[in-house]
């Protein structure tokens, strides 16, 4: 189609104004005059100051419009314009919604319930153990797990529901075709294999802190229920927050310790109506009767555990003790304790949160 290499270009082409492409574009009529028309023009078009005007003129000088869309399409990366019937149903109906997305993977299933689950980069072991077990219990459970695959909370959901077996969703503050962060590499080659990766932004658009922003309203209009785990009172998290309610998306918190600075914007978003949530059963109550399955209580895990892990494992909390406390709890001798916590950490059901501290890493009914 002749026209969508002008579609690509406006949507691609590095710009300051990514909220206002699709408003431009259709006040202009087509993106084609947005490319072909000269200063004054676009200065007549609602939408467009003599700055922006200079700032598109600038840009397209050096971009090749022909050769660009062909280097595209040599990509195999996704191209969707918010009016295709491609487009995620759930996006397209919160106002500012992006002109195109671009995509790696398969896109959010419109009739699949989806949750968000975000929080702190430098989270802790709690929120950790708290993100993995979310992320685990809802895609066993069917629903769709998105987030921005940032290290921490959101990574550690997101891995934890592929690893399940589930479906997840990266929404990028950069190209789709840029690891961000590029520790989180292996997550981003399992999103394009076994979910889909997304952005608004073009391929040649470098991560930046001023995108991050924009990018976290895709994250929660694609929920239908946003999940926070931890997060202090000022946040990009908290942005986010903000974001989904502006949507009318439900917002739930997991509950942390009241001394805890991740924990802040968790209990003011509690004392402010937001919906506490300790299990995947929470979050499927909220989802309401809507979607098949929604009604469905997750069971744990069972495992059968010998004597002396038994004891270590139900003495351990998501909050670091040391050995000796351990071994005190248990009434056990130190090394039978060490002996057990081993296994326990081999059988990932334990974790060394530094030096001889342990904490519990995975919740299980202990048979």
């Amino acid at each position: 189609m002749e026209e969508m290499k002008y579609e690509y270009w406006w949507a691609a082409m590095p710009r300051a104004y990514p909220c206002r492409l699709k408003a431009v574009a259709e006040e202009a009529g087509s993106t084609r005059r947005l490319y072909e028309a000269g200063k004054e023009e676009l200065q007549s078009i609602e939408g467009i100051s003599e700055s922006y005007a200079d700032d598109i003129i600038s840009k397209r000088k050096d971009w090749d419009i022909d050769r660009e869309y062909e280097k595209f399409l040599s990509m195999g990366i996704g191209f969707i314009p918010w009016y295709d019937e491609r487009y995620p149903r759930r996006l397209k109906e919160v106002s500012g919604h992006p002109f195109a997305i671009f995509s790696i993977g398969r896109l959010p299933d419109d009739d699949k319930p989806s949750v968000a689950i975000v929080g702190s980069r430098n989270c802790s072991e709690y929120g950790r153990m708290t993100a993995r077990n979310f992320g685990s219990e809802l895609a066993s459970l069917g629903v769709q797990v998105v987030s921005g695959m940032a290290y921490g909370i959101d990574g550690l959901s997101q891995s934890a529901a592929l690893e399940a077996g589930g479906d997840s969703f990266g929404v990028l503050g950069c190209g789709v075709n840029i690891c961000y962060p590029r520790s989180n590499r292996k997550l981003y080659d399992r999103l394009k294999e076994q979910g889909g990766i997304l952005s608004e932004y073009g391929i040649y658009t470098k991560p930046q802190g001023n995108l991050f922003p924009a990018r976290n309203r895709i994250i929660s209009a694609l929920s239908d229920v946003l999940i926070v785990v931890e997060a202090r009172e000022v946040s990009g998290t908290m942005i986010t927050v903000d974001m989904a309610l502006e949507q009318g998306r439900e917002v739930a918190v997991v509950p942390g310790r009241i001394t805890d600075p991740l924990s802040t914007g968790c209990i003011k978003l509690w004392k402010q109506g937001a919906v506490p949530v300790t299990c995947a059963g929470d979050v499927l109550s909220l989802l309401g009767s809507g979607y098949d399955g929604a009604g469905i209580k997750y069971r744990l895990p069972t495992m059968e555990l010998p004597d002396d892990e038994r004891k270590v494992y139900m003495t351990l909390e998501p909050y670091a003790k040391s050995v000796g406390e351990i071994s005190d709890a248990t009434g056990m001798e130190l090394r039978n304790a060490i002996c057990a916590l081993v296994e326990l950490c081999i059988k990932g059901l334990a974790g060394e949160a530094s030096t001889g501290y342990y904490v519990r890493a995975k919740e299980i009914r202990v048979v």
